[in-house]
């Protein structure tokens, strides 16, 4: 009776068993179709716009730069993490931050600091020197060859407004330097998060982000290709 008893439970477990694995399947599928449904082709929405700084919009292909740029740093330091399946490095959660969360974040905060600079620059009547102008084509050609394959096949925008990006930013920089002599500060205090410039951006700006389109924005997936799906992204923020 026992031994009959036993078999009925052992059977039972194995249905039971059975039916979870059943469930994670269609789970796990059903959260792969939530999440391509739900997030953006950035490069087929490049004129989409994610924020607005002083009343001009900033569109995903002024995010270009950025973009390229964070996805190879991130992507290298992903290889030395685990070479077969970097996506693990982007899922890695520390400090209470996804670090896909983390450098999707510098991505639009870097773009935003740049842009308020660039424009003070054009303001102040600030243009590159000849020494500036070779060393920004210099940093131009070393950009160009860091990038995976991969990503000069899918460059959100093109050669030319990436590069136009580069030149906005040497001229950001300028200014930043300037300004941080002006107010007898430091260049760092004046970097996105320094408490310089989050002092002078909630005080002297208006900054808006367009989280209809940004948080369906998934660094990572956007200039490179991982196999494995990514649970850590955009629709996560509340």
């Amino acid at each position: 009776m026992t031994f009959v008893l036993l078999k009925k439970w052992v059977r039972r477990l194995v249905l039971i068993l059975l039916a979870i694995g059943i469930a994670g399947l269609f789970f796990y599928g059903s959260y792969e179709g939530y999440l391509r449904r739900h997030t953006i082709d950035v490069l087929a929405s490049l004129d989409e716009p994610v924020a607005t700084v002083d009343g001009e919009e900033l569109v995903l292909r002024d995010l270009g730069f950025y973009i390229l740029f964070e996805e190879r740093k991130v992507e290298e330091e992903a290889e030395v993490y685990n070479a077969k399946r970097t996506k693990d490095f982007w899922n890695i959660h520390t400090n209470g931050f996804f670090l896909q969360a983390q450098a999707k974040e510098a991505v639009l905060q870097l773009a935003i600091h740049d842009r308020i600079f660039y424009r003070a620059a054009q303001e102040a009547g600030l243009v590159l020197t000849s020494e500036e102008k070779e060393r920004l084509e210099n940093a131009r050609t070393d950009f160009w060859a860091d990038l995976y394959d991969e990503q000069l096949e899918r460059i959100p925008g093109t050669f030319e407004t990436v590069n136009e990006t580069m030149k906005e930013i040497a001229l950001a920089e300028k200014y930043q330097f300037r300004l941080a002599k002006a107010l007898d500060t430091t260049y760092a205090g004046l970097n996105w998060g320094g408490y310089d410039y989050e002092q002078m951006l909630k005080n002297e700006h208006k900054v808006k982000v367009n989280k209809r389109i940004w948080r369906r924005v998934v660094l990572g997936d956007i200039t490179l290709t991982h196999d494995d799906v990514s649970y850590i992204n955009a629709f996560d923020e509340k």
